[in-house]
């Protein structure tokens, strides 16, 4: 997608997000000067189902592992330009980072999000080897809307099943600052969840099929679930109750919260030096196992002692 080209964005909920989109594009422009990316792939014929594939750093003489992450946007706004400025971050493992564009509403209302995400998900499954990369060590993350749509795509076994996909085709998990649970009664709904039912649920009662914690069931995927301390409060509220949840259905899953951060500082701290995220995200994709060497949750297990 040229800059230039750019849709505009509608306006947004929160007073933070407008200066947040202009720093993280600003970011991704750099990032994109020195990780030679291939740009606006498409994995599907929409204009919105396009991936740009950040290669790794260095030549690593062995297929490396994959970050695939969605941008947010409360459903509504962003394109995967938003999160490219995460690349540096990951391609130096070596990986292969991966940002992913996917259909947005009003227009387009769920599950036709999820359904892109799992479609993305296919498509560097099948394709990434061409690439470099390791379709046995994928990991699938997101921030506030794109987190909830990876942790769903995870624990959506029919949509995984349905294109073919392994039930372990993603190996790490990782949402961050994610809305989990979309259930509200009509009295008490906040102008977010106000806006999800509006916006992105095509029908009320859909709320439980697109609500991650309600999904929560046996899966191989390992789950770091992250919250800024300072996060929407319904945020910082639902990231322990889904580790509890994947739990209970004995995943493998731990809690951050990142100390003093909002919803915005989540993302955009990410890219400090010793972040406490960066550092545990890219310890659990560089011990990304092949299938027959199952590594424990080192990093997550210390995180979730900590939160």
């Amino acid at each position: 997608m040229s800059w230039d080209a750019l849709p505009p964005r509608p306006p947004m909920l929160h007073p933070e997000a407008g200066p947040y989109a202009e720093r993280v594009l600003e970011l991704t422009r750099a990032a994109q000067l020195r990780t030679r990316p291939v740009l606006d792939v498409s994995y599907g014929d929409d204009y919105w189902q396009k991936l740009d594939i950040y290669p790794p750093a260095r030549t690593a003489g062995e297929p490396v592992p994959v970050l695939m992450f969605l941008h947010g946007g409360a459903w509504t706004c962003g394109y995967k330009e938003w999160m490219g400025f995460m690349a540096p971050l990951f391609v130096d493992l070596p990986a292969i980072f991966i940002s992913v564009s996917y259909r947005l509403s009003p227009e387009s209302k769920f599950p036709e999000a999820l359904h892109d995400t799992q479609d993305a998900l296919s498509w560097v499954w099948r394709n990434i080897g061409a690439h470099g990369g390791d379709p046995g060590r994928i990991a699938l993350g997101g921030h506030s809307a794109g987190g909830h749509l990876a942790a769903l795509s995870v624990l959506d076994a029919e949509g995984l099943a349905q294109r073919g996909l392994p039930p372990d085709v993603v190996k790490v998990c990782l949402p961050v600052s994610a809305p989990l649970d979309l259930r509200a009664p009509p009295d008490c709904r906040d102008a977010g969840q106000q806006r999800a039912y509006r916006d992105f649920l095509a029908h009320e009662q859909d709320d439980v099929r697109a609500s991650p914690i309600a999904r929560a069931r046996p899966v191989e995927t390992r789950f770091l679930v992250a919250w800024g301390e300072n996060d929407f409060p319904r945020i910082t509220m639902q990231g322990p109750l889904m580790v509890e949840a994947l739990s209970h259905a004995g995943v493998e899953a731990a809690g951050m919260q990142l100390p003093g951060a909002s919803h915005f500082d989540t993302s955009l701290n990410c890219i400090q030096a010793g972040h406490p995220w960066t550092l545990a995200a890219r310890e659990l994709i560089a011990g990304m196992p092949w299938p027959a060497r199952r590594a424990p949750l080192a990093a997550a297990s210390r995180i979730q002692g900590q939160s």
